[in-house]
């Protein structure tokens, strides 16, 4: 195991270091800015009043041009003399309903006169998302205690690790499918023994979710090539093949495959470990077949459990997208066939194939480590003999797996 986790460790350093993004700014087109609401400067600004009523005649033409929300704002950080703005904005059937006290985001903008003025680019959320992380983080942390604390930090690393490591290398051109799978054995080598110590059985859990990795990147590849995805489903894929079009979307499809499915794979892979461990701290004699057995009932039912997990949890994630496809009155068969519900199904079939395949690779790996661990002393019980394990009725010796556990301690 030892030999397996260093060969894993020198080829996730040669991957890191060969992908490493070459740290070059990238150039941001404005028109990308815009598409994606974007704004050069952003100022926080609070609501003072918000109605609706003509917009004004800046054009000159004598008659009203439209409906407005006239909007009056305090700017947070202007002089006082200049800290009320007056906006003028065309109803947007599509945007928020905004009300006096909303603290928000303004933009700096022009109007058809020419005239600067500002536009409600967003809302403020900094303090609330904020907030709302604290008290997330301070229930784990009560808990689960310092592993709680420990697997706060893993997800920290996690984020910096995404932003400075597999987003700009992606940008920089280097094949999706290697920097996920760098990604990923960077990360659940450096989280398994953050969040759970080192031992044989995280290493166990760590083997494990490697494999299962490397099958769901596997059965990926095979998918998406079988079932022609291009990874152009959806308008945010467009404007990706538009803007950086050094990237191969089917690959990066594959990539999401990978790093997407971790999370799940790592939750399994580390319960049945642990179940393991359990059985074998119960019966320290127990075989390498009783232990494999054990740990495969509850895994059966962890699976049966999440695999309508992962199905759920991308049915979540694309919930806006099938409210439309079904009020555009599509067909389930339809629905399944486009690239945008094809490449989420694939998702799903390649984590699933991966969840489902991490439970025995990890069952045998922790069994075989823990029918190997020196058996602890036995005062009270002598160890058994060929007279324990023989047949009552004279039929010979019992089965390892079939003796009861107190008479084989």
């Amino acid at each position: 195991m030892a030999v397996a986790v260093t060969l894993f460790l020198i080829l996730t350093g040669a991957g890191v270091v060969m992908l490493w993004p070459s740290g070059g700014a990238h150039e941001t087109p404005e028109d990308l800015r815009g598409l994606v609401g974007g704004a050069g400067q952003l100022v926080d600004a609070t609501i003072e009043r918000a109605g609706r009523g003509p917009c004004p005649d800046l054009a000159g033409t004598g008659t009203p041009q439209g409906t407005c929300d006239q909007i009056d704002a305090v700017l947070d950080d202007a002089p006082e003399a200049d800290a009320r703005v007056h906006l003028d904005t065309l109803v947007d059937p599509t945007g928020p309903v905004l009300k006096a006290g909303d603290e928000v985001r303004l933009a700096a903008t022009t109007n058809i006169a020419g005239q600067a003025t500002y536009y409600v680019a967003d809302f403020q959320r900094s303090a609330p998302i904020g907030w709302i992380a604290f008290l997330a983080a301070a229930v784990v942390v009560a808990v689960a205690r310092w592993r709680g604390l420990a697997a706060l930090a893993g997800l920290v690393l996690s984020y910096l690790v995404i932003v400075e490591f597999t987003l700009p290398s992606l940008l920089d051109g280097h094949p999706p499918v290697a920097v996920a799978l760098t990604t990923g054995a960077a990360l659940v080598i450096v989280l398994l023994y953050l969040a759970h110590g080192v031992s044989a059985r995280t290493t166990a859990a760590l083997l494990g979710t490697l494999a299962s990795m490397a099958l769901a990147g596997a059965f990926g590849a095979l998918a998406i090539r079988f079932a022609h995805i291009t990874g152009l489903g959806s308008d945010e894929d467009v404007m990706l093949k538009a803007f950086a079009g050094q990237l191969s979307l089917p690959g990066l499809v594959l990539a999401s495959v990978i790093i997407g499915s971790l999370g799940l794979i790592n939750d399994m892979t580390i319960t049945q470990a642990a179940a393991v461990w359990e059985v074998s701290e119960a019966a320290p004699h127990a075989s390498l077949r009783h232990l494999y057995r054990s740990g495969m009932r509850v895994g059966r039912d962890h699976i049966a459990s999440s695999v309508y997990t992962l199905v759920l949890a991308y049915a979540g994630a694309a919930l806006p997208t099938l409210l439309l496809f079904t009020l555009a009155d599509r067909s389930s068969t339809d629905l399944a066939g486009t690239d945008l519900v094809g490449a989420e199904i694939v998702r799903t079939a390649a984590g699933t194939v991966a969840l489902v395949a991490s439970v025995p690779l990890t069952t045998a790996i922790a069994a075989l480590a823990a029918s190997r661990r020196p058996l602890p002393p036995s005062p009270e019980s002598p160890p058994p003999t060929d007279a324990d394990t023989a047949d009552p009725a004279g039929g010979g010796h019992l089965d390892a797996d079939t003796q009861p556990l107190t008479r084989r301690r």
